[in-house]
């Protein structure tokens, strides 16, 4: 073999090698890339996210988790981030949802959200995943898909809302029927004046809903539509108001029967 043949061979050799150094350098990248990226896409889901539900009554805390299980202690401490040690606590029961009440596995017993107004019971610090703001404020509602945008009234500024009721006929207007309906309208009538009275002189707007389904935005979740005319809180609502950036918080329609001091507590 001459000189020559020997320098090919050698660089051939240096080559291959140097080619082979490189594969394993960009797959080495290659991994260490996707390691990276892996890594980034890891994120560490906080307590609070695990939380359904969080009641809290007479120094005791009862965790209610999405994943179904139950824990709780009694005399806790909710000072500071106790919602992280109360997860520490161990499990002892299990539950079913409903849309406005839980139902424990073990004993049975039901724990409802609202009492007959549609006003959050007292105790409930969180609900559906919601933190609890303010006892009138919205948390269980009817949301249908792929509506018409004809249906669907958007309300994008601070507002009272008043749901307009469904006009009927009827054939004997002085059927019994008849008679309680236009008696029925006569009310609503004078009520929604008088709330809407009441709101203007705390500056609010009124709107007036004819269409079943209300769209707002919320802090936390874009084109929330609430189909008016279905059950909200577990109740039949007639009014709500809505502050722009929050959700909404259920108005009796009767002035008198509202805490005006929560109204003005959300306002702000």
């Amino acid at each position: 073999m001459n000189l020559k043949s020997t320098f090919l061979i050698i660089i051939s050799i240096i080559s291959l090698s140097c080619k082979k150094e490189e594969k394993e350098i960009s797959t080495k990248k290659s991994v260490e890339k996707d390691t990276l990226v892996v890594q980034d896409k890891q994120v560490t889901e906080s307590p609070r996210d695990q939380v359904q539900h969080l009641f809290s009554a007479n120094g005791g805390s009862v965790l209610y988790l999405k994943n179904g299980e139950i824990k709780g202690q009694a005399r806790f401490d909710t000072d500071g981030d106790f919602i992280t040690e109360l997860m520490k606590t161990k499990t002892y029961g299990n539950y079913i949802e409903h849309e406005d009440y839980v139902i424990g596995k073990q004993r049975g017993d039901t724990t409802f959200f609202f009492n007959e107004f549609g006003r959050i019971d007292e105790g409930w610090n969180i609900i559906k995943g919601i933190s609890i703001e303010n006892p009138m404020q919205i948390v269980s509602y009817k949301s249908p898909k792929n509506l018409d945008s004809k249906e669907i009234e958007t309300i994008s500024e601070t507002r009272l809302i008043i749901f307009d009721p469904e006009t009927k006929t009827f054939k004997d207007e002085n059927s019994p029927e008849a008679d309680a309906y236009f008696t029925a309208m006569d009310d609503w009538s004078f009520y929604s004046s008088e709330l809407s009275e009441g709101f203007g002189k705390l500056g609010i707007q009124t709107k007036h809903l004819s269409k079943r389904y209300l769209s707002i935005n919320s802090p936390d979740r874009e084109n929330v539509i609430i189909d008016t005319k279905s059950k909200i809180n577990g109740n039949l609502v007639l009014a709500l108001l809505y502050r722009k950036g929050k959700m909404p918080i259920i108005i009796h329609l009767i002035f008198n029967d509202n805490n005006i001091d929560e109204v003005k507590a959300y306002l702000n």
